[in-house]
């Protein structure tokens, strides 16, 4: 059967008969609209009809539309003083006009002429092709000038979906907020691109290009940033702090209004210092954004070993008055709780302040070995034997057991590689003021490794806070991206935690020995904890006992010796060095059962040495005295910051965007079961298509104000609305229709 228009009386041309020209769209059956060729005379009810029929007709005709702008009329709104009501319009083909004679190149204006070969393609080629439309004193739009033959190219109707303004609508809500979603988690614009076109199966059915994603996400940035950058980050902050009242942000700005630190810490944050408090690493050296405002962060590690974040800060100048000011705002909103032990990097400023926020002996202060290490190449690489002295130092650094043994062995060092000739070298070395031997209290094992770091190594800790932002943060990060993405990296490690937390529960992993000290800590540890055991287990058949002296009625004095033991940045794990050993001396107390040894790994780790095992291997000590038993690393302790959700606030997560995720939260599932065969997907489309007609239903009864049967006229279209009988009740929400479409769809394996 041949196709049937179906329009207005009048002669099909889609201009009705009635008392005027009203233009009315003509459809065909199963083809959608025909728009006929503008022409003078054609009348539209308002502005937006006239708009939508000009995009719509060159859509069909294969040209983009641009909206050229009008005049306004002379009557002024009486509060504004400003007249909102256009009186004429110009639409024109997106070819019009020349191309631009100066543009800018590599920072410089030039021109075609200067240079030819710089020449861009453009599409702007002179087409003479507009619509003039203007509004009578019916409030009707006219058209009043019209050229519709196109010059010096061609439109192709069949390729109009590559014309950038039709290409974008097929941009949904589901694929903006995918965009978005993978934006705000740090993926680029490639990478978005890849992602969605994986999902549908190749580029060629996405229908829009790398650039539209690009610039929709350029559009959303200038949204965001009409303000500022500065004040777009504030306020995203306020509305998190408005969603939960624990959320705890401090900024300060300078005379000129412009900000100069901001500190910001979340719930969740504050709920775990209660716990992992104790033992906190200050780092400023991960990352300076393009302001110039370096990223600092509070570190801290929980009961798997993780890293956790317990606050960020932007601050504009690294002094000692900054970081004043910066820990004592970050101490007031731990509830006053200073650390009982803080690692930072070699910073004089950060040192100073330290011992004004918090002075010891109340908070222990140290280094970071890492960023000492790193220097060793700089100011010790011009030495011819620098291979030598490197590997020297750090034996001397790593393997000293106390502050003698070290100082005997960095003499030696000094002496035979002569470092007092190098006298730069042995300036940064050795100096009266800044020397790193006058302060080895702040950074040499031997001096600090009696205190409790929670098993923080120095290099692991650089490598873990870079770890944690990668894929987050970046030096082109904006001031407004930097706390959503934070709580993006926050939501991740919380996860992992969870994670952890549930596969400590279910599975238990298997004892390598039949030490008592093994078995019990199966029971308490968590799982990453208890690895450490029992690497400390499985390295006692290298202890040796040499001798047992009895130094008091309680006391007993036991030797033994052990392979000597370094951390390998290659194999990423401690390895034996071949033909060394040394002596421990493991004191054992008989009253408590308690054993204390002079490497220290007990009260700088929390994990028993293996000395130590050994030691009450010999006594016949069966039980595990209470003192081993670190309620840091325990899996059957409820921590509440666990129940704490991560502070995320989603500034475009109006009610309408709830709404439609819920409604996706019901679709997606039908949908990958209606994928799974024909017959399903037919079953699956001729419920939602019930859903869609029903839903065009209820907007035309809302718009008659009854659910009484009515009919509509719109585009010279009649439509009769039936209402809802007696013996049908309407669908109130979508899950109810699916609700009648999924029990009729065999299940995903059938």
């Amino acid at each position: 059967m041949e196709d049937e228009d179906i329009g207005g009386p009048g002669d099909g041309d889609g201009v009705s008969t009635n008392n005027s020209d009203m233009y009315t769209t003509p459809t065909k059956r199963n083809k959608g609209p025909v728009l006929p060729a503008p022409y003078v005379g054609m009348s539209f009810a308002n502005w937006e009809a006239l708009n939508n029929y000009f995009r719509s007709y060159g859509e069909q005709q294969g040209f983009g539309v641009v909206c050229m702008g009008g005049n306004k009329s002379g009557v002024k709104d009486s509060e504004t003083g400003k007249s909102n009501s256009l009186r004429t319009y110009v639409w024109r083909c997106e070819c019009h006009g020349r191309p631009k004679y100066r543009r800018m190149v590599n920072g410089r204006v030039v021109t075609c002429v200067e240079e030819p070969i710089l020449k861009r393609k453009t599409k702007k080629c002179s087409c003479p092709v507009m619509l003039y439309g203007a509004r009578t004193k019916e409030n009707l739009w006219v058209v009043k000038s019209v050229v519709t033959e196109h010059l010096n190219h061609i439109p192709t109707p069949t390729k109009s979906n590559h014309i950038s303004m039709f290409r974008v609508r097929k941009i949904t809500q589901t694929i903006l907020k995918q965009i978005e979603n993978d934006h705000d988690s740090g993926a680029p614009v490639a990478q978005i691109f890849n992602n969605l076109a994986g999902r549908r199966n190749g580029v060629e059915n996405i229908g829009f290009t790398k650039k539209d994603v690009h610039n929709i996400l350029n559009r959303r940035m200038r949204l965001r940033l009409r303000d500022g950058d500065a004040v777009a980050m504030i306020n995203y902050l306020d509305k998190m702090t408005k969603d939960n009242q624990k959320n705890f942000h401090l900024h300060r700005l300078d005379k000129t209004g412009k900000l100069q630190d901001v500190m910001w810490v979340d719930a969740c944050s504050r709920a775990a210092y209660e716990y992992f408090g104790d033992v906190v690493c200050f780092d400023s050296t991960y990352l300076t954004n393009k302001y110039e405002l370096p990223f600092s962060n509070f570190v801290g590690v929980n009961h798997h070993g993780q890293t956790i974040l317990l606050g960020c800060a932007l601050v504009s100048h690294e002094t000692a008055e900054t970081f004043v000011r910066l820990f004592r705002a970050w101490l007031s909103c731990m509830g006053g709780k200073a650390p009982a032990a803080i690692m930072t990097d070699q910073d004089a400023a950060m040192r100073k302040a330290i011992r004004i926020a918090m002075p010891m002996p109340k908070t222990r202060h140290r280094w970071c070995m890492w960023h000492i290490m790193q220097k060793l190449s700089r100011k010790l690489g011009s030495m011819t034997d620098f291979p030598q002295i490197k590997v020297a130092l750090q034996n001397v650094i790593y393997n000293s057991l106390t502050p003698v043994e070290f100082e005997e062995a960095w003499a030696e060092v000094v002496e035979t590689f002569k470092l007092k000739e190098a006298k730069e070298s042995y300036k940064w070395l050795v100096g009266i003021d800044h020397g790193l031997y006058n302060q080895r209290e702040m950074w040499i094992p031997a001096y600090v490794k009696h205190i409790f770091w929670a098993g923080m190594q120095t290099t692991q800790r650089v490598e873990s806070i870079n770890s944690f932002f990668d894929g987050y943060l970046k030096k082109n990060t904006r001031l407004y991206q930097f706390a959503p993405r934070y709580c993006k990296a926050m939501e991740s490690r919380a996860n992992d935690e969870k994670a952890a937390d549930v596969n400590c529960c279910r599975f238990t992993r298997s004892l390598v020995g039949e030490f008592a000290v093994e078995r019990k800590f199966q029971k308490l540890y968590t799982d990453a904890k208890f690895v450490e055991v029992q690497i400390q287990c499985m390295r006692v058949c290298y202890v040796t006992p040499i001798t047992s002296k009895v130094v008091s009625d309680v006391e007993v004095e036991h030797t033994v010796s052990d392979k000597v033991w370094v951390w390998s940045k290659f194999l990423r794990k401690e390895i034996s060095l071949a033909g060394r050993k040394r002596i421990y001396v493991v004191m054992f107390n008989k009253e408590t059962s308690f054993a204390k040894c002079d490497c220290k790994h007990f009260e700088c780790h929390g994990i028993m040495c293996r000395h130590i095992i050994k030691v009450l291997d010999v006594e016949d000590v069966e039980n595990v005295p209470a003192g081993y038993i670190v309620d840091r690393w325990r899996k059957d302790i409820q921590r509440k910051h666990t129940l704490v959700k991560v502070a995320y606030h989603d500034p475009e997560k109006t009610e309408e965007v709830k709404r439609y995720d819920r409604i996706m939260n019901v679709v997606e599932p039908a949908a990958i079961r209606g994928s799974l065969s024909e017959q399903k997907l037919d079953l699956v489309i001729e419920g939602i298509m019930n859903i869609v007609l029903r839903l065009d239903e209820s907007d035309a009864l809302s718009a008659f104000g009854d659910n009484e049967a009515g009919a509509l006229t719109s585009g010279g279209i009649r439509m009769a609305i039936v209402g809802p009988t007696t013996h049908q009740a309407p669908l109130t929400n979508l899950q109810t229709a699916l609700g009648m479409i999924l029990p009729h769809l065999p299940p995903c394996n059938g």
